[in-house]
């Protein structure tokens, strides 16, 4: 057992992720919900969600005989929880660049649920590999920050930069640890896409604010623009003149938000 890849892997996660999780605990989620104005609940749902499908899997994995793992029901309605406070958080999220630091957030929140469905509906371990390993990108976003944000080389870089560059990459690692073949090509081809799809949001919902052209706008395109709004599909400026929600208008004080963000409408 202790010659097992899974069994180490497992123990070196549980060492990773619990100093990442007790830092970000100790040090950023007192302070999170208020400073960003969020629920205080998603966020906590959030990361046991994730953590506990992790350990589930690599659990499973280290002491399983069989090699190929399946979710099971509670690892499908897990996977929708977590998709959903994702969605929720990335809303709102105004760290980094948004307009690139917000695509692979919300292509994980949309690709995760139904991969996993997949694989418990149709039997597919490599599809469960993919949906648990794209967790990781939890841990190795959080450790590049940490160690970018105290390496003397990068002194001059901005925490946002900072921020902005981790995520993506953290993202594309993470998928990459899989193994799944052409896993990493798709993801980020999907992330680029997402980030085409916030910008066509945010221009038809502009352009819908005219009566001309919201009277020749079919009615499937209105419903389609909105409900897009609604899971936060569109760049942060539209997305306050749609809900006017405090998370996205005040000024918040962060050192990963960058300073044209932080001020917002409250400038």
């Amino acid at each position: 057992m202790p010659q097992d890849p899974e069994f180490m892997r497992l123990i070196i996660n549980i060492i990773v992720l619990s100093t990442v999780v007790i830092y970000h605990t100790q040090k950023h989620a007192p302070v999170y919900h208020t400073k960003f104005h969020k629920s205080t609940l998603c966020l906590p749902i959030h990361i046991t969600t994730g953590l506990m499908e992790s350990f589930r899997y690599q659990i499973r994995a280290a002491t399983s005989d069989q090699k190929d793992i399946l979710p099971n029901e509670l690892d499908v309605i897990s996977s929708f929880i977590w998709s959903w406070t994702s969605f929720v958080l990335v809303k709102s999220l105004r760290r980094g660049h948004p307009s690139t630091t917000r695509p692979p957030y919300q292509t994980a929140a949309v690709l995760r649920p139904v991969i996993s469905l997949a694989s418990y509906v149709f039997e597919i371990p490599g599809f469960y590999k993919l949906s648990i390993r794209a967790l990781d990108s939890f841990g190795y976003a959080r450790l590049a920050i940490f160690l970018l944000t105290h390496t003397p080389y990068l002194e001059k870089v901005t925490s946002s930069d900072i921020y902005a560059l981790a995520i993506p990459v953290a993202s594309l690692l993470s998928i990459h640890g899989s193994r799944v073949p052409g896993a990493t090509l798709a993801f980020g081809v999907i992330t680029a896409y997402v980030a085409k799809l916030n910008r066509w949001v945010t221009r038809r919902s502009r352009e819908m604010k005219e009566p001309d052209v919201f009277f020749n706008a079919s009615a499937f395109e209105k419903w389609l623009v909105t409900t897009l709004l609604h899971l936060g599909f569109a760049e942060l400026e539209e997305l306050r003149d749609f809900s006017h929600s405090k998370a996205l208008n005040a000024p918040v004080n962060d050192d990963y938000v960058p300073k044209r963000e932080s001020l917002a409408n409250g400038a």
